[in-house]
């Protein structure tokens, strides 16, 4: 029994009472009697420590922007409070800092539900627009999760809100309006839900990317497993690896990371010679403080059943800390790519994608490539968390229960994977995603500036 237990409840509804009910509020209304500086744009990142993904794309376009007028006509910041992720003193500083670079903004875009933004009483003139982190709706969160366990209790989220403030919400297609409107509390407000797509899947669409990722993902494995890219295999009949010579360290060195718009067009040649990749990308399990990666894969059992002919690449979910200890046995076959590519790099350049729970399903439904469910869990997540939809919508692939159900639709693919079944997937639920939201993004911000109040049925 945790003796301590009470009191450290009392430490945190204290906490929250002095900042987010009295700290914060008044520190705002305070710096929110300078007036709104037109142009201004902030992008809070709540739990990150730097701008990530659809943030990315839409800065880079603000700036091209710029740039074209041949002056500022946006000013950018980032702010990062680390909310969830650091110390109580911390984040509160972080808070304290931000309120006056936010109080006269009059954009912010943020990605997360927060403590922080939501207690807040946003001023008139300031438009708040959530660019959701994820695509789709798998998973319930929010007020979809209420007294499961996952989620907190409902009166927790009314005593203390983390899905308030927001005047615009931009999702991947008209298919999942609803989850969000349930989830973020906004059934009274489902006009402002807006299906315009999610701005860092626009990179999917452009061979400029899809080339760099992929040349990247071949640079990258030269380095840690020279072997697979032997003369030997080349001359085996694979096909060559396309733009590796491009990606010596002077290329890396001069930006292989920077943002890049994306295309259409797949690349349809071959890596590594004469292998396939497998993406393993699963969801964490445990609080976001504490995430863990499932570890339920024998790594050198899939290395003998797969091994001639795959490599497997695993990527962790961000807030995971402990990765997976790859075998010796296994160095050859499986590569923890987590700190080494971007999810969206690896998307684009693997030929088959094994998640669980991941809402990278979606995105990877753009590439209508095969996709495969490890969900040795699946009930008792169904208890934790559960879906939006019925599993049969949400999985479209083969869900196995036990890794060797996994290895045998790996070794029978052609029976197994029904791409016209992830096509579907994919226009029923990522219809907004087709290369230009980040544009749409950009005229929701001129109609708001314009003074126009803009509906999801305009």
């Amino acid at each position: 029994m945790d003796i301590l237990a009470p009191a450290r409840k009392l430490a945190r509804s204290s906490y929250k009472d002095l900042t987010l009910k009295k700290l914060y509020p008044d520190r705002y209304r305070k710096e929110a009697e300078k007036p709104v500086v037109k142009g201004k744009v902030v992008f809070l990142e709540v739990r990150e420590e730097a701008l990530t993904d659809n943030f990315r794309l839409i800065r880079a376009a603000l700036e091209k922007r710029n740039e074209r007028a041949g002056k500022s006509l946006y000013r950018m910041s980032t702010i990062c409070i680390r909310e969830g992720m650091a110390g109580r003193l911390e984040v509160m500083q972080n808070c304290l800092n931000a309120i006056p670079k936010i109080a006269d903004a009059e954009f912010i875009f943020v990605n997360e539900v927060s403590y922080f933004l939501s207690c807040l009483p946003i001023r008139p003139g300031t438009t708040v627009i959530q660019t959701w982190h994820a695509c789709g709706a798998f998973k319930k969160f929010g007020y979809s999760a209420v007294g499961q366990g996952f989620g907190t209790s409902r009166e927790d989220l009314e005593r203390y809100p983390v899905h308030r403030n927001f005047d615009y919400v931009t999702v991947s297609g008209p298919e999942v309006i609803w989850a969000y409107a349930e989830a973020f509390h906004m059934e009274d407000r489902r006009e402002a839900i807006l299906p315009i797509g999610v701005s860092r899947t626009d990179m999917f669409f452009h061979s400029r990317y899809r080339d760099k990722a992929c040349g990247k993902t071949a640079w990258v494995l030269r380095r840690m497993a020279p072997q697979l890219f032997c003369p030997a295999a080349e001359d085996a009949g694979a096909d060559r690896v396309p733009g590796s010579e491009a990606y010596g360290d002077a290329a890396v060195r001069d930006g292989m990371n920077q943002d890049m718009a994306a295309g259409t067009e797949k690349n349809t040649a071959c890596l590594v010679p004469g292998r396939k990749i497998i993406l393993y990308a699963p969801t964490f399990r445990g609080s976001v403080r504490d995430a863990v990666s499932p570890d339920r894969l024998d790594l050198v059992r899939m290395k003998e059943a797969l091994g001639r002919d795959h490599i497997l690449l695993i990527k962790h979910h961000p807030f995971v800390k402990e990765r997976t200890r790859i075998p010796d046995e296994a160095a050859d076959f499986a590569f923890d790519m987590t700190d080494r590519l971007t999810i969206e790099e690896l998307i684009t350049s693997a030929d088959i994608c094994i998640t669980d729970y991941s809402s990278i399903i979606f995105e990877y439904s753009l590439f209508e490539r095969p996709l495969i469910f490890f969900a040795f869990d699946l009930d008792s997540y169904l208890d934790e968390r559960g879906f939006y939809y019925p599993q049969q919508d949400m999985m479209p692939g083969p869900v196995c229960r036990t890794q060797e159900e996994l290895i045998r639709v790996l070794q029978n693919a052609r029976e197994n994977f029904d791409l016209a079944r992830v096509r579907g997937f994919k226009y029923r639920f990522m219809s907004g995603c087709d290369g230009h939201a980040t544009a749409r993004v950009l005229e929701l911000m001129d109609r708001c500036a314009s003074g126009e109040k803009v509906k999801a049925s305009s």
